[in-house]
Protein backbone atom coordinates (compact mmCIF):
# COMPACT_ATOMS: atom_id res chain seq x y z
CA UNK A 1 0.00 0.00 0.00
CA UNK A 2 1.51 3.41 -1.04
CA UNK A 3 1.63 6.65 1.25
CA UNK A 4 -0.73 8.44 -0.93
CA UNK A 5 -3.67 5.75 -0.11
CA UNK A 6 -2.67 5.12 3.06
CA UNK A 7 -3.51 9.03 3.65
CA UNK A 8 -6.52 9.02 1.63
CA UNK A 9 -8.06 5.92 3.82
CA UNK A 10 -7.45 8.57 6.71
CA UNK A 11 -8.99 11.74 5.10
CA UNK A 12 -11.97 9.51 4.19
CA UNK A 13 -12.05 7.82 8.07
CA UNK A 14 -11.92 11.70 9.28
CA UNK A 15 -14.29 12.95 6.87
CA UNK A 16 -17.19 10.63 6.63
CA UNK A 17 -18.20 10.79 10.64
CA UNK A 18 -18.32 15.13 10.38
CA UNK A 19 -20.61 14.63 6.85
CA UNK A 20 -22.84 12.34 8.93
CA UNK A 21 -22.84 14.15 12.11
CA UNK A 22 -23.52 17.75 9.66
CA UNK A 23 -26.25 15.70 8.00
CA UNK A 24 -27.70 14.35 11.16
CA UNK A 25 -28.30 17.71 12.49
CA UNK A 26 -29.63 19.15 9.37
CA UNK A 27 -32.39 16.40 9.15
CA UNK A 28 -33.12 17.02 13.16
CA UNK A 29 -34.07 20.72 12.05
CA UNK A 30 -37.39 20.77 10.93
CA UNK A 31 -38.88 23.87 8.28
CA UNK A 32 -41.08 25.13 11.22
CA UNK A 33 -37.57 25.51 13.48
CA UNK A 34 -35.68 26.92 10.62
CA UNK A 35 -37.86 29.63 10.37
CA UNK A 36 -38.32 30.12 13.92
CA UNK A 37 -34.28 30.75 13.87
CA UNK A 38 -34.74 32.64 10.82
CA UNK A 39 -37.17 35.21 11.67
CA UNK A 40 -35.57 35.58 15.46
CA UNK A 41 -35.49 39.23 16.33
CA UNK A 42 -31.91 41.20 16.33
CA UNK A 43 -30.66 42.63 19.11
CA UNK A 44 -30.48 46.17 19.61
CA UNK A 45 -26.34 46.40 19.64
CA UNK A 46 -26.36 44.42 16.43
CA UNK A 47 -29.10 46.68 14.68
CA UNK A 48 -27.32 49.38 16.07
CA UNK A 49 -23.53 48.15 14.87
CA UNK A 50 -25.24 47.42 11.08
CA UNK A 51 -26.99 50.93 11.37
CA UNK A 52 -23.98 52.73 12.28
CA UNK A 53 -21.74 50.87 9.55
CA UNK A 54 -24.54 51.97 7.26
CA UNK A 55 -23.69 55.84 8.27
CA UNK A 56 -20.14 55.42 8.05
CA UNK A 57 -20.45 53.88 3.99
CA UNK A 58 -22.67 56.99 3.76
CA UNK A 59 -20.47 59.49 4.73
CA UNK A 60 -17.98 58.26 2.85
CA UNK A 61 -19.87 58.73 -0.26
CA UNK A 62 -20.29 55.33 -1.01
CA UNK A 63 -23.65 55.55 -1.09
CA UNK A 64 -25.14 52.26 -3.19
CA UNK A 65 -23.46 50.35 -0.39
CA UNK A 66 -24.96 52.50 1.79
CA UNK A 67 -28.06 51.38 0.87
CA UNK A 68 -27.13 47.90 0.62
CA UNK A 69 -26.80 47.61 4.21
CA UNK A 70 -30.13 49.52 4.80
CA UNK A 71 -32.31 47.33 2.29
CA UNK A 72 -30.52 43.94 4.22
CA UNK A 73 -31.24 45.31 7.71
CA UNK A 74 -34.75 46.52 6.95
CA UNK A 75 -35.50 42.78 5.96
CA UNK A 76 -34.54 41.88 9.59
CA UNK A 77 -37.09 41.36 12.90
CA UNK A 78 -36.06 44.15 15.43
CA UNK A 79 -38.05 46.56 18.16
CA UNK A 80 -39.69 48.56 16.39
CA UNK A 81 -37.78 52.26 17.08
CA UNK A 82 -34.85 50.86 15.29
CA UNK A 83 -37.30 49.06 12.51
CA UNK A 84 -38.76 52.57 12.40
CA UNK A 85 -35.04 54.27 11.44
CA UNK A 86 -34.05 51.82 9.52
CA UNK A 87 -36.75 52.33 6.84
CA UNK A 88 -36.41 55.88 7.29
CA UNK A 89 -32.88 55.37 5.73
CA UNK A 90 -33.51 52.85 3.33
CA UNK A 91 -36.45 54.96 1.83
CA UNK A 92 -34.99 57.78 1.19
CA UNK A 93 -30.88 56.24 0.27
CA UNK A 94 -33.06 54.22 -2.28
CA UNK A 95 -34.58 57.14 -3.55
CA UNK A 96 -31.58 59.28 -3.92
CA UNK A 97 -29.66 56.54 -5.38
CA UNK A 98 -32.43 55.78 -7.89
CA UNK A 99 -32.30 60.00 -8.55
CA UNK A 100 -35.95 60.40 -7.65
CA UNK A 101 -36.12 63.81 -6.55
CA UNK A 102 -38.56 64.27 -10.15
CA UNK A 103 -41.41 61.83 -8.22
CA UNK A 104 -41.30 63.65 -5.01
CA UNK A 105 -44.11 65.73 -5.59
CA UNK A 106 -46.26 62.53 -5.81
CA UNK A 107 -44.79 61.15 -2.96
CA UNK A 108 -46.47 64.92 -0.93
CA UNK A 109 -49.14 64.86 0.59
CA UNK A 110 -52.23 67.20 -0.21
CA UNK A 111 -52.24 69.52 2.55
CA UNK A 112 -56.06 71.42 3.97
CA UNK A 113 -57.02 74.18 2.27
CA UNK A 114 -56.78 76.45 5.28
CA UNK A 115 -52.84 76.69 5.30
CA UNK A 116 -51.22 79.31 5.69
CA UNK A 117 -47.91 78.55 5.94
CA UNK A 118 -46.75 75.70 4.47
CA UNK A 119 -43.67 73.76 5.97
CA UNK A 120 -40.93 71.58 3.52
CA UNK A 121 -38.36 70.06 5.81
CA UNK A 122 -35.38 70.21 3.80
CA UNK A 123 -31.44 68.12 4.26
CA UNK A 124 -28.58 66.88 3.11
CA UNK A 125 -27.99 65.25 6.22
CA UNK A 126 -29.05 61.88 6.70
CA UNK A 127 -28.91 61.58 10.18
CA UNK A 128 -30.79 64.49 10.25
CA UNK A 129 -34.00 63.46 8.57
CA UNK A 130 -34.70 61.69 12.65
CA UNK A 131 -34.86 64.96 13.65
CA UNK A 132 -37.15 65.91 10.83
CA UNK A 133 -39.29 63.05 11.67
CA UNK A 134 -39.58 63.62 15.51
CA UNK A 135 -40.56 67.34 14.44
CA UNK A 136 -42.97 66.88 12.35
CA UNK A 137 -44.84 64.39 14.61
CA UNK A 138 -44.61 66.08 17.90
CA UNK A 139 -45.59 69.04 16.01
CA UNK A 140 -48.94 66.95 14.82
CA UNK A 141 -50.00 66.19 18.10
CA UNK A 142 -48.85 69.50 19.89
CA UNK A 143 -52.08 70.97 21.91
CA UNK A 144 -50.54 74.31 21.99
CA UNK A 145 -50.93 74.68 18.03
CA UNK A 146 -53.84 73.28 16.84
CA UNK A 147 -54.91 75.88 16.26
CA UNK A 148 -53.01 77.27 13.72
CA UNK A 149 -52.93 76.96 10.51
CA UNK A 150 -49.71 75.84 9.63
CA UNK A 151 -48.82 72.50 8.34
CA UNK A 152 -45.90 70.76 7.51
CA UNK A 153 -45.53 68.11 4.47
CA UNK A 154 -45.17 64.38 5.35
CA UNK A 155 -42.49 63.95 2.99
CA UNK A 156 -38.76 65.66 3.58
CA UNK A 157 -36.78 66.81 0.87
CA UNK A 158 -33.16 64.85 0.79
CA UNK A 159 -30.69 66.59 -0.93
CA UNK A 160 -26.82 65.75 -0.28
CA UNK A 161 -25.28 66.62 -3.08
CA UNK A 162 -26.58 70.21 -4.04
CA UNK A 163 -26.96 71.27 -0.63
CA UNK A 164 -23.93 73.17 1.45
CA UNK A 165 -24.55 74.40 4.94
CA UNK A 166 -22.14 76.04 6.89
CA UNK A 167 -22.17 77.00 10.72
CA UNK A 168 -20.61 80.92 9.59
CA UNK A 169 -22.24 81.45 6.39
CA UNK A 170 -20.86 84.58 5.06
CA UNK A 171 -18.95 85.58 8.23
CA UNK A 172 -22.55 85.79 9.90
CA UNK A 173 -21.77 84.13 12.93
CA UNK A 174 -25.02 82.26 11.56
CA UNK A 175 -25.99 78.74 10.03
CA UNK A 176 -26.60 79.21 6.31
CA UNK A 177 -27.07 77.15 3.14
CA UNK A 178 -26.28 77.22 -0.20
CA UNK A 179 -29.58 78.01 -1.98
CA UNK A 180 -29.91 78.50 -5.82
CA UNK A 181 -29.19 74.53 -6.97
CA UNK A 182 -32.22 74.31 -4.64
CA UNK A 183 -34.55 76.63 -5.88
CA UNK A 184 -34.49 75.29 -9.53
CA UNK A 185 -35.43 71.97 -7.95
CA UNK A 186 -38.11 73.06 -5.64
CA UNK A 187 -40.04 75.48 -8.81
CA UNK A 188 -43.11 73.02 -8.92
CA UNK A 189 -43.66 71.97 -5.17
CA UNK A 190 -46.66 74.29 -3.43
CA UNK A 191 -44.83 75.38 -0.30
CA UNK A 192 -44.37 78.64 1.53
CA UNK A 193 -41.39 78.30 3.98
CA UNK A 194 -38.72 76.26 3.93
CA UNK A 195 -36.69 74.69 6.98
CA UNK A 196 -33.44 74.00 6.92
CA UNK A 197 -31.75 71.12 9.21
CA UNK A 198 -27.89 70.90 8.91
CA UNK A 199 -24.82 69.69 11.05
CA UNK A 200 -24.01 72.70 12.56
CA UNK A 201 -25.04 76.13 13.33
CA UNK A 202 -26.36 79.03 15.03
CA UNK A 203 -30.26 78.93 14.90
CA UNK A 204 -31.81 81.49 12.68
CA UNK A 205 -34.59 82.48 10.29
CA UNK A 206 -34.11 84.55 7.41
CA UNK A 207 -36.85 85.68 5.42
CA UNK A 208 -39.10 82.40 4.89
CA UNK A 209 -36.40 79.97 5.09
CA UNK A 210 -35.41 78.59 8.93
CA UNK A 211 -31.92 76.97 9.86
CA UNK A 212 -31.57 74.34 12.52
CA UNK A 213 -28.80 72.11 13.34
CA UNK A 214 -28.45 68.51 15.08
CA UNK A 215 -28.87 69.72 18.38
CA UNK A 216 -31.52 72.28 18.32
CA UNK A 217 -34.33 70.82 19.97
CA UNK A 218 -38.27 70.67 19.17
CA UNK A 219 -38.76 74.12 21.76
CA UNK A 220 -36.04 76.07 19.57
CA UNK A 221 -37.91 74.82 16.45
CA UNK A 222 -41.40 76.61 17.50
CA UNK A 223 -39.44 79.36 18.89
CA UNK A 224 -37.92 79.78 15.24
CA UNK A 225 -41.42 79.33 13.83
CA UNK A 226 -42.69 82.09 15.66
CA UNK A 227 -40.26 84.58 14.00
CA UNK A 228 -42.22 83.09 10.40
CA UNK A 229 -45.34 85.49 12.01
CA UNK A 230 -43.11 88.30 13.02
CA UNK A 231 -42.38 87.35 16.86
CA UNK A 232 -39.57 88.87 17.85
CA UNK A 233 -36.95 87.65 20.98
CA UNK A 234 -37.76 89.00 24.21
CA UNK A 235 -34.21 88.59 25.25
CA UNK A 236 -31.94 91.39 24.77
CA UNK A 237 -31.06 92.09 21.29
CA UNK A 238 -27.16 92.97 20.30
CA UNK A 239 -27.03 97.01 19.42
CA UNK A 240 -26.61 96.02 15.77
CA UNK A 241 -29.74 94.68 16.02
CA UNK A 242 -32.01 96.64 18.58
CA UNK A 243 -31.36 99.24 16.41
CA UNK A 244 -33.10 97.72 13.53
CA UNK A 245 -35.80 96.30 15.63
CA UNK A 246 -37.03 98.78 18.38
CA UNK A 247 -37.25 101.61 16.29
CA UNK A 248 -39.69 99.69 14.02
CA UNK A 249 -43.20 98.92 13.87
CA UNK A 250 -44.83 96.91 16.52
CA UNK A 251 -44.48 92.95 17.15
CA UNK A 252 -47.17 90.19 17.35
CA UNK A 253 -46.06 89.97 21.05
CA UNK A 254 -44.32 93.22 21.75
CA UNK A 255 -44.98 97.22 21.59
CA UNK A 256 -42.48 99.00 21.09
CA UNK A 257 -42.25 102.92 22.86
CA UNK A 258 -40.15 105.66 23.71
CA UNK A 259 -38.45 105.12 27.27
CA UNK A 260 -39.87 108.14 28.62
CA UNK A 261 -43.43 106.60 28.52
CA UNK A 262 -43.93 105.12 31.65
CA UNK A 263 -47.23 103.07 30.59
CA UNK A 264 -47.38 100.96 27.55
CA UNK A 265 -49.79 101.71 24.91
CA UNK A 266 -53.04 99.11 25.08
CA UNK A 267 -54.44 99.67 21.61
CA UNK A 268 -52.38 97.12 20.01
CA UNK A 269 -53.43 94.05 22.61
CA UNK A 270 -56.88 95.74 22.71
CA UNK A 271 -57.16 94.98 19.11
CA UNK A 272 -56.40 91.58 19.07
CA UNK A 273 -58.96 90.90 22.69
CA UNK A 274 -56.83 91.07 25.13
CA UNK A 275 -59.08 92.52 28.37
CA UNK A 276 -58.31 96.03 30.04
CA UNK A 277 -57.36 94.20 33.17
CA UNK A 278 -54.39 92.09 31.57
CA UNK A 279 -51.27 93.10 33.19
CA UNK A 280 -48.25 94.52 30.40
CA UNK A 281 -44.97 94.54 31.58
CA UNK A 282 -41.15 95.36 30.37
CA UNK A 283 -39.59 92.90 28.15
CA UNK A 284 -35.79 93.00 27.99
CA UNK A 285 -35.77 92.99 23.77
CA UNK A 286 -34.63 96.57 23.88
CA UNK A 287 -31.97 96.85 26.51
CA UNK A 288 -29.51 98.21 24.68
CA UNK A 289 -31.83 100.44 22.53
CA UNK A 290 -32.79 104.00 23.96
CA UNK A 291 -36.80 102.29 23.35
CA UNK A 292 -38.66 100.29 25.76
CA UNK A 293 -40.06 97.16 24.88
CA UNK A 294 -43.62 95.64 26.39
CA UNK A 295 -45.23 92.23 26.54
CA UNK A 296 -48.66 91.23 28.25
CA UNK A 297 -46.46 88.16 30.24
CA UNK A 298 -45.26 88.86 33.32
CA UNK A 299 -43.67 85.13 33.20
CA UNK A 300 -40.89 83.84 31.00
CA UNK A 301 -42.31 82.90 27.23
CA UNK A 302 -40.69 81.25 24.71
CA UNK A 303 -39.61 83.86 22.88
CA UNK A 304 -37.43 84.37 25.77
CA UNK A 305 -36.26 81.23 26.69
CA UNK A 306 -37.37 78.46 24.41
CA UNK A 307 -37.40 75.35 27.01
CA UNK A 308 -39.86 77.12 29.23
CA UNK A 309 -42.34 75.96 26.06
CA UNK A 310 -44.76 78.71 27.57
CA UNK A 311 -47.38 80.47 25.01
CA UNK A 312 -49.46 82.82 26.67
CA UNK A 313 -53.16 82.54 25.56
CA UNK A 314 -52.65 85.90 23.95
CA UNK A 315 -49.46 84.98 22.02
CA UNK A 316 -51.54 82.25 20.70
CA UNK A 317 -54.29 85.08 19.59
CA UNK A 318 -52.01 87.34 18.27
CA UNK A 319 -49.72 84.31 16.14
CA UNK A 320 -53.88 83.54 14.82
CA UNK A 321 -54.32 86.87 13.78
CA UNK A 322 -50.82 87.29 12.11
CA UNK A 323 -51.33 84.15 9.91
CA UNK A 324 -55.02 85.21 8.99
CA UNK A 325 -54.24 88.65 7.80
CA UNK A 326 -52.39 89.42 4.62
CA UNK A 327 -48.60 88.47 5.84
CA UNK A 328 -46.43 91.50 7.05
CA UNK A 329 -43.49 88.38 7.19
CA UNK A 330 -42.04 86.86 3.75
CA UNK A 331 -42.05 83.98 2.36
CA UNK A 332 -39.06 81.18 1.04
CA UNK A 333 -39.99 82.83 -2.45
CA UNK A 334 -38.60 85.99 -1.71
CA UNK A 335 -35.16 84.40 -0.48
CA UNK A 336 -34.81 82.86 -4.27
CA UNK A 337 -35.48 85.92 -5.81
CA UNK A 338 -32.69 87.71 -4.03
CA UNK A 339 -30.26 84.96 -4.43
CA UNK A 340 -31.12 85.70 -8.35
CA UNK A 341 -30.72 88.85 -8.53
CA UNK A 342 -27.68 88.80 -7.01
CA UNK A 343 -26.44 86.65 -9.52
CA UNK A 344 -27.99 88.62 -12.70
CA UNK A 345 -30.93 86.03 -13.47
CA UNK A 346 -33.68 88.36 -13.78
CA UNK A 347 -36.18 85.86 -15.37
CA UNK A 348 -35.59 82.98 -12.41
CA UNK A 349 -36.23 86.30 -9.70
CA UNK A 350 -38.95 87.61 -11.15
CA UNK A 351 -40.73 83.99 -11.38
CA UNK A 352 -40.45 83.58 -7.78
CA UNK A 353 -41.33 87.00 -7.11
CA UNK A 354 -44.43 86.39 -9.27
CA UNK A 355 -44.82 82.82 -6.83
CA UNK A 356 -44.42 85.53 -3.63
CA UNK A 357 -47.46 87.76 -4.94
CA UNK A 358 -49.05 84.66 -5.24
CA UNK A 359 -48.63 83.62 -1.88
CA UNK A 360 -50.04 87.02 -1.08
CA UNK A 361 -52.96 86.71 -3.39
CA UNK A 362 -54.10 83.37 -1.64
CA UNK A 363 -53.10 84.23 2.43
CA UNK A 364 -55.42 87.66 1.40
CA UNK A 365 -58.30 85.29 -0.20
Amino acid sequence: MTVFTKWGIALVCVLVPVWLLVNHYSVDISPSQQNHLSSKPLSNQLAEQQLAAGLALWRDKKYQQSAQVFSLLGSKKMNEDLQSLTKLYQYHTAAFNKNQNSEFMQQLSTLPSDCKQKLLFVTADLESLVQAESFRSRFAQDPRLKSLPICIYDMTWFDPVDIACEENWHQSGRLGCQLLSLAEKLKRLPFTHLVMFANKGKANVHNGVMFLDRQDTYDVFIHELAHFSGFIDEYPLSQALAKRVCAGVDAPNIVFQQAKKLKADRQYWQSIGLKNNTGIFTARTCDNHSTQAFKASKQLTFMEYHDTGFIPYSYLMAWQRQLQITPNQPSAHINFAQLYEQSDNLSESQFWRARYQQYLSSSTN
